[in-house]
């Protein structure tokens, strides 16, 4: 395999693990939300490092004649990461823009969930580097599992907020809220898409 062909994978890679890095933080940071600005500055520049790995990956693609993969496959597996990256950030702002200083037990596993499904993606991504095709498909049947394990968390969580909850802003609030994180779930399995048909056309 050339050196940049190489490069692509381990591009991939970096962007995996910014990933996890994001996901890591934003579980940490739920536990302590004091200062909210400052919390949705600190995962803001994961955003921001994401978004400088996917322009040297498409430079890359660019100034590569021959790839591995499907050039919309290395496009699309970064940037369906990204946008993981992308709804962290969002929830981040929500925190700060409403004034939320403590998560609730909802927050916490939702963000537990979102973890989990980065920790799959991050290892799929490496054995994606490696040429292991066949070995991907546990990582995406995973995601899969995770994801709906989120929509019943969502659908749990909005039931109990309509029945216990009467202050209709906070109804508001957490309601958006808990939709980002069960978002981000979504946005996850659409990474396991990419690698299905990843997959079935290079296996």
């Amino acid at each position: 395999m050339s050196k940049r062909n190489r490069q692509l994978f381990h591009l991939l890679v970096q962007i995996a693990d910014n990933l996890e890095a994001a996901s890591t933080f934003f579980m940490q940071g739920l536990k302590d939300l004091s200062q909210p600005a400052d919390f949705s500055s600190a995962v803001k520049e994961y955003e921001r490092r994401g978004d400088e790995l996917i322009g040297e990956l498409v430079t890359l693609l660019n100034a590569t004649y021959i790839t591995p993969l499907e050039r919309e496959d290395f496009l699309e597996l970064a940037i369906k990461m990204d946008d993981i990256v992308d709804g962290l950030e969002a929830c981040s702002v929500r925190f700060d823009l409403y004034g939320i200083h403590e998560a609730t037990p909802v927050m916490l596993e939702f963000a537990r969930t979102i973890m989990d499904s980065v920790k799959e993606i991050e290892v799929a991504m490496q054995k994606l580097e490696a040429r292991r095709l066949l070995d991907l498909r546990e990582h995406t049947i995973r995601l899969n599992e995770l994801e709906k394990n989120a929509d019943g968390l969502l659908r749990t969580a909005l039931r109990a907020l309509f029945s216990q909850e009467a202050d209709v802003l906070h109804v508001i609030k957490f309601k958006e809220i808990y939709e980002i994180l069960e978002n981000i779930t979504d946005k996850c399995e659409d990474v396991a898409d990419v690698l299905d048909s990843v997959i079935v056309k290079n296996a």
